[in-house]
């Protein structure tokens, strides 16, 4: 080795410098010439002096390179650690080089015999290690080329071992530490047999010195060369095999260690990805129902254990659906944004704030009094009532409604509070909007409404097990009450225990969850199934009456289900008529008006059901295409005795008349108010005094007709 590690000169330097005095060697011992050792000698103290940076072979090698115009001693990175020496044989390298340097030159021409003998045994090794270098450039391709084609190695999993006994180590190749591994067992690496190639090449040379035969010399020389290029040869493949696989796993290590970052960086990424997506709600940013719900659990243990006392408030917004309908959802996505930014700025650090879905929103007020909370809660109502969003030059004002519940000791369980504060919630929609309804155990409204959200259970059951039945109630003319043949379809529920639950016990709950579309296909579709059996068996054409909710008219695949069932049953349009109410045709304008056109192009007929409760029926109805009005009972029950009543009766049926429309009135529950009735020239008559309803399987036949 000519160089130390520690002040590292360019590998290309340090092959140049031992090709060059390998040839030396190499030709000092041809040619016989001592004249090429003192020169070899020479060139190797100013190396270790100069670190071969500026030693004459240096200087050489940048004349040689400036006259090509390129570099000539590239170096393979597979094999280049393999020219650095490690610290150990630093001292011992210095040591044994100038020791030999100097009794070589100081020595030679007094005691011949003696420096050659010392020379021989004491510089063979840094001979070789030269011869070694210029062996390792000249031959390192050949090493490289038999390591590729080698099995030993591998880029499949194995375990290897260190080989730590390796003689390599002790003559500055220390696999065990220049590689991460060592594939090289004892018997098979060329550094275990390093000292007997050393002692033969040392026997050689000092036995060259006794040979005056040339014959023998020559022999001499030739083995002598044979071993060092074998021993070369053998070192080479192996120490490129050490060096390739240190690079190689290096290589590898650093992709790995590259690629585990990478991989930990994205498992970080995603799990607080997925962390946010449990927790947080992706629009709002606020915490989610999921973790809102959580909390609960806790604030509630909290209550029960700690005696402290929270408040819960579930907050709906009012007219939110307008701007979702109207600028579309971006815009409503947008809104949310920026409630749920008052909302926070409303809250305390310490409460809770999330979204629990569309346009509900919940807080708890954390160690509170439901008359702190009301007055927290009363100054968030303001703040949304006062903001005003802006979208694209749409301004829209918003309101809330708020159901609000305490968490004390005495505190139900999560589902029960949660049904509270819904139920309560709506009690404020139900008294007006925009407000705060607080519930209490006793609260009427509050009780009410829990039994409604039972009711959805019960009717999602009986439509699974097909326990509704239907009634019919004859609608007939007021001059000929004898004759039947319209029907108004009524429907009911019949309980386990036989019982028949009245419509008005369920209707209402069905039309606050939106039950009312299942129910209202299911009263058409076996309506249809009666007719055809009526038609079958008693050969007697009906009309039927059937209610199509507000939810309905509005409903795309109601509609499109409606016409399949004419189309399945047969069922001839002029036969049915659908009545819808004036509230729902009022408030679905729109809807009602294109449910309507659409069928009456058809031939069905419609009735417009419970006219004249409302506050403006005179004004639209000239615009709505109707055939008949069914006058409210309110007007009819007592008009016998009311004049009141009856000049609005006759006021209604007269218009009617004038428009072409026929007039029903309902609510007949005497001979008086039906004579009445006769003297308006009312159209059809409805009620108890005519018949009461009856279950539509009695129309089965003739006689039930």
């Amino acid at each position: 080795m000519l160089w130390f590690a520690y002040q590292s000169p360019a590998p290309e330097i340090v092959k140049f410098n031992r090709l060059v005095l390998g040839l030396i060697i190499i030709f000092g011992v041809f040619l016989q010439n001592i004249e090429l050792f003192y020169l070899y000698f020479a060139i190797n103290l100013i190396s270790l002096i100069t670190t071969v940076q500026f030693c004459p072979t240096s200087w050489l090698l940048h004349l040689i390179e400036g006259v090509f115009k390129r570099s000539i001693c590239t170096i393979s990175p597979a094999y280049k650690r393999s020219y650095f020496m490690n610290r150990e044989s630093e001292g011992f390298e210095l040591f044994a080089r100038l020791l030999v340097s100097f009794i070589a030159i100081g020595f030679f021409s007094h005691y011949p015999l003696v420096t050659w003998l010392i020379g021989t045994f004491m510089g063979v090794f840094m001979m070789i290690s030269t011869f070694f270098g210029f062996c390792l450039s000249a031959l390192g391709y050949i090493g490289f080329k038999s390591l590729q084609k080698s099995p030993l190695y591998s880029s499949s999993a194995q375990e290897l071992t260190t080989n730590k006994n390796c003689i390599l180590a002790r003559n500055g190749f220390k696999p065990y530490t220049r590689c991460d591994y060592c594939s090289l067992t004892a018997p098979k690496c060329a550094g275990m047999q390093f000292n007997g190639f050393v002692f033969a090449i040392a026997f050689l040379a000092a036995l060259f010195m006794f040979f005056t035969d040339p014959f023998w010399r020559t022999i001499n020389i030739i083995v002598l060369v044979a071993l060092l290029f074998w021993l070369t040869h053998k070192v080479t493949v192996n120490t490129d095999q050490l060096a390739r696989t240190d690079f190689e796993n290096r290589e590898l290590n650093a992709r790995l260690k590259n690629y585990n970052q990478s991989l930990e960086a994205e498992v970080s990424l995603r799990t607080q990805e997925l962390e946010k997506m449990v927790k947080l709600d992706s629009i709002t940013g606020l915490v989610n129902r999921y973790e809102f719900e959580q909390r609960l659990k806790a604030v509630i243990i909290s209550a029960k254990k700690d005696l402290t006392t929270h408040v819960m408030c579930y907050i709906d917004l009012d007219q939110f659906k307008i701007v979702n309908d109207k600028c579309g959802h971006i815009a409503g996505d947008e809104l949310l944004r920026q409630i749920a930014l008052i909302l926070k700025r409303s809250a305390r650090e310490s409460d809770v704030v999330a979204r629990l879905g569309g346009d509900e929103f919940g807080i708890i007020y954390i160690d509170s009094t439901i008359e702190d909370a009301q007055r927290q809660a009363q100054r968030l109502l303001n703040a949304i009532g006062e903001y005003r969003f802006n979208y694209q030059g749409n301004i829209f004002g918003i309101g809330a409604s708020i159901g609000m519940v305490g968490i004390m000791k005495e505190c139900c369980t999560l589902t029960n509070l949660l049904s509270q504060a819904d139920a309560a919630c709506y009690a404020a929609k139900d008294g007006g909007r925009n407000r705060i309804h607080v519930a209490h155990p006793e609260d009427a409204t509050i009780q009410e409404r829990r039994n409604q959200m039972q009711w959805i259970g019960r009717l999602e059951e009986a439509l699974v097990n097909n326990t509704f039945i239907l009634y019919v109630q004859p609608i007939v003319p007021v001059l000929d009450p004898l004759q039947r043949r319209h029907y108004e379809v009524l429907v009911r529920l019949r309980e386990e225990n036989g019982e028949i639950i009245p419509p008005m016990a369920f209707i209402p709950a069905a039309e606050r969850y939106g039950f009312m579309p299942k129910l209202d296909r299911w009263v058409i579709e076996n309506t249809f199934k009666s007719f055809t059996k009526i038609w079958n068996e008693a050969s007697e054409e009906i009309y039927f009456s059937i209610n199509i909710s507000g939810a309905s008219l509005g409903d795309t695949g109601t509609k499109q289900f409606i016409r399949g069932l004419f189309g399945e049953h047969g069922v001839p349009y002029r036969t049915i008529t659908f009545e819808i109410t004036e509230t729902e045709a009022v408030g679905n304008m729109t809807n009602a008006l294109s449910f309507i056109n659409e069928f009456r192009a058809l031939g069905c007929r419609f009735a417009l059901d419970d006219f004249g409760c409302g506050l403006s029926s005179f004004s639209y109805l000239q615009n709505m295409p109707i055939d008949y009005l069914k006058i409210d009972g309110s007007f009819v029950h007592d008009i016998h005795l009311n004049a009141i009543n009856r000049a609005m009766v006759d006021a209604i049926n007269q218009i009617g008349h004038v428009m072409g429309i026929e007039t029903i009135c309902e609510y007949v529950e005497s001979a008086a108010v039906m004579h009445v009735l006769h003297d308006l020239n009312v159209d059809f008559a409805q009620g108890y005094h005519i018949d009461r309803p009856f279950a539509i399987e009695t129309l089965f036949t003739p006689q039930g007709l």
